[in-house]
């Protein structure tokens, strides 16, 4: 199997508002993205792909499912510019396709309005990034008798009530933890062999049905 250094893939992240409207070509852009990672083993494929240029033979194996199911996916991803052809290669005949992520965000509009057309999409990719966090929780919680205590997976739910003020800052020191962890994981050359991969799924928005 085929080994690589993992990135982290950013989806649907917002942006903050700059003072250079929306174009429609981004727009359209951000939709097709967002509706082509509509599914969950779509999800599954732009994790997968984010490392090294892999094909999906080799994919297929690391995630367990027959090739002949990831073809259509595969092709999806790439006609909504997630995935790019990075190479080919001839091999008894036949040729090797090696795909890689086109870039490392997927889904951002520049902006701090959302279009209808817009919305929906983001709403179901957000949903599914969630039950995604919850079955790898779940799948954890069911073996918790093999994690040592620094080892355990953490969950959290925190409220804070931020003023308005101080909600730029928050944003910000939010956004620079998340990046400062990534920073450390990142390993230098190939994986440690008893490398796991760890999912961090984190969501900081308004409560529902609080007041504005």
């Amino acid at each position: 199997m085929t080994r690589h250094r993992a990135r982290t893939p950013e989806v649907a992240r917002a942006r903050r508002p700059v003072r250079s409207r929306t174009g429609p070509a981004e727009r359209r852009r951000a939709v097709a993205e967002l509706r082509a990672l509509a599914h969950p083993l779509r999800l599954r494929l732009l994790e997968a792909f984010a490392g090294a240029a892999r094909t999906t033979m080799q994919v297929a194996a690391e995630m367990g499912e027959p090739p002949t199911r990831l073809y259509h996916h595969v092709n999806a991803l790439e006609r909504a510019g997630i995935l790019t052809l990075a190479r080919t290669r001839q091999v008894r005949g036949t040729t090797e396709k090696y795909f890689e992520l086109a870039r490392k965000r997927f889904g951002v509009v520049r902006g701090s309005k959302l279009t209808g057309a817009l919305r929906a999409p983001l709403s179901g990719l957000a949903t599914m990034v969630f039950d995604e966090a919850k079955a790898d929780l779940s799948a954890a919680l069911a073996r918790a008798g093999t994690f040592k205590a620094e080892s355990a997976p953490i969950a959290v739910r925190m409220l804070l009530t931020i003023p308005p003020e101080q909600l730029a800052r928050a944003r910000k020191k939010l956004l620079a933890a998340l990046q400062a962890i990534q920073k450390t994981c990142k390993a230098d050359g190939e994986p440690a062999q008893d490398a796991v991969r760890w999912a961090l799924t984190v969501a900081f928005a308004p409560r529902a049905g609080a007041k504005k």
